[in-house]
C-alpha cells in the first residue's frame, strides 16, 4: 500500500500528463471546449464563464443567445440529465421578474434540428445563485446529438447567466450511467478527482463525492489504493 505522501508526490509530478476521460460535455469556467455562445461580443473564456458574463435572453434586436454544446454519442443513452448553476440578476433591477428568468435545454439531432426540450423556472426566490436539474429522452434513433440552452422568455432585465453544466447519461432500463473515477460527480474522471477523493479521505465528508465512483478498485471500500488506482488509470488513458 501506498503512503498518501507518496500519492500526493507522484500526482504533482505526474499532474502535466494526465488525460480527461469525457463521456459527456461538461461545461465551467476551465472545462468549456467544444462548446459555443453566439455572443460575438463575448467569447468563452475562464474570466467571462467565471464572472457571469455568458448570459442567456433575448435581445432588443430580437437576437436569442445562446449556449450550445460539443456534439456527444447516444449511443446506448435513453436520458440526459443536466445540472446548471444558473445566475439571475435578482438584486440588480427592481424590475426583474424571476418567471421571465427561465432555462430552457434543448435536444438535437446532428443537423442541429430540434428533437425535445425542456424548461425550468428558478422557485427560490430572493436568491441570484440557483442549481437548476433538467432531464430530457433521448429519441430512438437519434445517434448523435447536441444540447442547446437558451432563455426564450429573458430580456435584458430579467435574465440569467450559466457558470457551470453538469451532464449525467442513463442508460437504457433508467440506471445512471457512473463512471468509475468520477469521484466529484461531474461526468468526467480527471485530476480534480484525484484531488476529491484524497480530500475525502482527510475529512471523511461523503456529501460531495460519488461513493459508487470513488470505489475504483472495486473492493468494497474507499481507501489510499483508491487514489494510486485513480492516477494509473489517468496516466495510462
Amino acid at each position: 500500500m501506498k503512503s498518501l505522501s507518496t500519492i500526493l508526490l507522484l500526482m504533482v509530478a505526474t499532474w502535466a500528463t494526465i488525460m480527461h476521460a469525457q463521456t459527456m460535455p461538461q461545461f465551467s469556467p476551465i472545462n468549456f471546449e467544444g462548446w459555443t455562445y453566439n455572443n460575438s461580443g463575448t467569447p468563452l473564456s475562464t474570466s467571462n464563464i467565471g464572472n457571469g458574463r455568458i448570459v442567456l435572453y433575448v435581445t432588443s434586436t430580437g437576437k436569442q443567445l445562446m449556449l450550445t454544446s460539443p456534439a456527444f454519442s447516444c449511443q446506448g443513452i435513453d436520458s440526459i440529465n443536466a445540472t446548471v448553476d444558473w445566475f439571475t440578476k435578482y438584486f440588480s433591477d427592481s424590475n426583474f421578474d424571476i418567471n421571465k428568468a427561465s432555462l430552457t435545454m434543448v435536444i438535437e439531432d446532428e443537423t442541429g434540428s430540434p428533437l425535445d426540450s425542456v424548461t425550468c423556472i428558478p422557485t427560490t426566490r430572493g436568491v441570484s445563485y440557483h442549481s437548476l436539474h433538467l432531464s430530457i429522452a433521448v429519441p430512438q434513433g437519434v445517434s448523435t446529438a447536441q444540447l442547446r440552452f437558451a432563455s426564450w422568455t429573458g430580456n435584458v432585465v430579467s435574465n440569467g447567466a450559466v457558470k457551470g453544466i453538469a451532464l449525467h447519461a442513463s442508460q437504457s432500463g433508467g440506471s445512471s450511467t457512473v463512471v468509475k473515477g468520477d469521484v466529484n460527480g461531474d461526468g468526467i474522471m480527471s485530476i480534480d478527482d484525484v484531488t476529491a477523493l484524497i480530500d475525502y479521505l482527510l475529512s471523511n465528508k461523503a456529501d460531495s463525492i460519488s461513493l459508487e465512483g470513488a470505489d475504483i478498485d472495486d473492493d468494497g471500500r474507499i481507501s489510499i489504493d483508491d487514489v494510486s488506482t485513480l492516477i494509473d488509470a489517468l496516466l495510462n488513458h
